[in-house]
């Protein structure tokens, strides 16, 4: 071997290596804030919208990886079913309208059990077709159910999941049935955790508090050929996303450099990229850290990882990986072995020949470890040449500016779940800590712009007289969200404005709008498309802190659709203007000024409203794309034309519209002509 983990060279190159693959994963806030965004996509997705399923993110996604092909795995714990150990827990919930299953496990391939139904209400579709007669007893066919739970032919099978893809972002879908026991097979696993002390007890009992789910997959040993298709596979998802969670960052580095060899390494010389799946590496990594839960430090990092390399090998050539919860399920059962195994483990033994220089094979670490080998010296300063090395607070930017991709349930929803939705967000938010709230901020404060908008803001006085007074909550509820965000979200109060102009309230729309105004022109700010790697190094060299420079950022536009769009712009939102979008992206100097114009119309003060006018037509006239992005020019006219057709300034809003017409952004051509039509 080349060079051996224990070596002086390695245990110089050790703490190197722990800041490259940092560099590569992800620092420890990072991680963390990945994590929590992923925490409020899975609240948002349970805000109960879907009222049969309950849905729990995995995937390394959900864990805080952010890998080019990073998966996203969506669980869909089934609520109108749930599985029991014994007939005495059955009996105690015999009358929960639910369908009531019992875990059989005695006779089957550890790992999976039989599942058989003592109550079935016909509510349940997903067992509606699945139950299976075997003599006397009726039994759920985990085939049947797998091949009912199909997304509109949209999806393909792969293991127990369906894989649906979206626009080339694939996501993978299993359908689950929650246990609340602890099921029996997994108990060394509780015996190995107090021994050894990982996890902690905590830990230890909130694992077992959440018990075990149930996926409709059979094991590869053919040992009943009437009932192979009944078998469903015991999954600890949430107690390992517990665990991942409890890892401390030595540990979840191990883990992502495993995944990095995996990818950059092993699927382009294995025979079959499925062969070894990161599922497997994690299982090493988990026996790792409960058999030596000690002194895992970045100075140990390669001799841990190396640890972890050689009891994978060790598997591989026992062809044996015991399932890190119930060690008698060997889950290379039906799939490594024979020359397939062979070939597995003359590759593995080859790059462990090599010592820790067969690393420099990961296209993703190569330059920087390439560095680190030439100068090991270096190895405590070790990372990306300065032009390549991105700022802590730049990687933050670019987490936060990735916007949420799942939209589905709010397609379906209504305006009181939407409420509610806000309402968890924020109080989630308020719990966080200082190193991730400022990200959270405008992450959060994004979703409270699309969807906020969507509020009906009807007048609230009208539907209290006419005894709506759920609806009247609401929108209580509402002013009250909007009233904490303004000053949660720093300068962001464009949704509270807009708020209080569409219930009426003219005079605090002017109010705010003058308020904001002035916080614009008082100190610096930076729109959040400006916020580059160069505006964020030059505010750290001025001493500006993250969070400072996230409170000075404001939003790069107001959106607005046909549904959360003001009155006086819903022809520009919709497709009888020709948006086929249905969309509009607004400057916001732009937007306050226009809310100005109208409130000071409302109220009959045509003075101010000119005044203000004036101040919108310089600004579009003179701007130089600072505050009015060039994409965005094309609406700002058209409001410019509006304003002026409401004060009498024909001439002037014909001209505008003219300008709205021309611009190559225009994408509400149909409502521009019919506004100059009715000049």
């Amino acid at each position: 071997m080349a060079a051996s983990p224990e070596s002086d060279e390695v245990s110089l190159i050790s703490k190197g290596l722990y800041r490259i693959v940092s560099d590569e994963i992800g620092p420890e806030c990072i991680v963390k804030l990945r994590r929590r965004e992923e925490e409020i996509r899975n609240a948002f997705m349970n805000c109960d919208i879907y009222k049969n399923e309950t849905f729990v993110l995995g995937g390394s996604s959900a864990e805080g990886f952010n890998f080019q092909s990073s998966d996203l795995d969506y669980m869909h714990i089934d609520r109108n079913a749930f599985v029991v150990t014994s007939t005495t827990h059955a009996t105690k919930v015999r009358k929960s309208n639910k369908t009531i299953l019992l875990m059989e496990a005695d006779a089957v391939f550890p790992g999976y059990a039989f599942l058989k139904c003592l109550s079935y209400e016909r509510n349940n579709e997903n067992f509606k077709h699945s139950l299976v007669l075997r003599g006397d007893e009726v039994y759920v066919s985990s085939k049947l159910v797998r091949e009912s739970f199909i997304f509109a032919g949209m999806s393909t099978s792969h293991g127990p999941c369906q894989t649906f893809d979206s626009m080339g972002f694939e996501t993978d879908n299993a359908y689950t049935i929650s246990c609340p026991d602890w099921p029996k097979q997994a108990m060394p696993f509780i015996k190995r955790s107090l021994d050894h002390g990982w996890p902690s007890q905590n830990v230890l009992t909130e694992i077992c508090k959440d018990g075990c789910l149930f996926v409709p997959i059979q094991s590869k040993e053919q040992r009943f050929s009437d009932m192979n298709d009944l078998q469903w596979r015991i999954s600890f998802a949430l107690a390992e996303k517990k665990l991942m969670y409890t890892m401390n960052h030595c540990q979840f580095l191990c883990y992502g450099l495993t995944k990095v060899i995996l990818n950059d390494i092993l699927k382009k010389t294995l025979p079959s990229e499925d062969l070894l799946c990161s599922y497997y590496l994690k299982t090493a990594v988990f026996w790792e850290i409960s058999e030596n839960p000690s002194d895992w430090s970045a100075s140990r990092f390669l001799c841990k990882f190396w640890n972890v390399f050689r009891r994978l090998l060790q598997w591989v050539s026992a062809g044996y990986c015991p399932n890190f919860f119930i060690p008698d399920n060997n889950m290379f059962y039906g799939k490594i072995f024979g020359e397939t195994q062979q070939q597995l483990l003359g590759t593995l033994s080859d790059l462990y020949k090599e010592g820790y220089r067969y690393l420099l094979q990961c296209e993703s670490i190569n330059k920087p470890l390439s560095r680190l080998v030439r100068h090991p010296e270096k190895a405590s300063t070790v990372s990306y040449d300065e032009e390549e090395y991105v700022p802590l607070s730049m990687i933050v930017d670019q987490q936060l500016s990735a916007l949420f991709t799942f939209d589905a349930p709010f397609s379906e929803t209504n305006d009181v779940k939407i409420i509610k939705l806000l309402v968890k967000t924020i109080s989630m938010m308020e719990r966080e800590s200082a190193d991730i709230l400022p990200s959270l901020r405008l992450r959060v404060n994004h979703i409270l712009q699309v969807y906020g908008q969507r509020l009906d803001f009807s007048d609230k006085t009208s539907r209290k007289n006419n005894g709506n007074r759920m609806r009247y909550r609401e929108m209580i509820t509402a002013e009250s969200i909007f009233c904490r965000t303004k000053t949660f979200f720093c300068m962001n109060h464009f949704l509270s404005i807009q708020h209080m102009y569409m219930i009426g309230n003219y005079h605090r729309t002017i109010e705010m709008i003058h308020y904001t105004r002035r916080t614009l022109q008082s100190r610096p700010y930076t729109y959040k498309w400006d916020l580059d790697e160069d505006v964020i190094t030059v505010a750290s060299r001025q001493g500006l802190s993250h969070d400072k420079l996230i409170k000075s950022t404001i939003v790069d536009y107001v959106q607005m659709d046909e549904q959360a769009s003001i009155d006086e712009l819903k022809l520009e939102c919709s497709l009888e203007g020709g948006n086929i979008a249905g969309v509009i992206y607004i400057p916001p100097i732009v937007f306050l000024n226009f809310l100005l114009i109208l409130s000071y119309t409302r109220l009959d003060e045509n003075d101010r409203r000119y005044d203000v006018l004036d101040e919108l037509q310089a600004l579009i006239n003179q701007d130089d794309d600072h505050h009015i992005w060039t994409v965005n020019k094309a609406i700002s006219w058209e409001i410019l034309g509006i304003s002026q057709q409401l004060c009498g300034d024909y001439e002037g809003a014909m001209e505008s519209y003219v300008h709205s017409l021309a611009d190559e952004y225009n994408n509400f051509e149909e409502a521009t002509m019919t506004r100059m039509d009715s000049l």
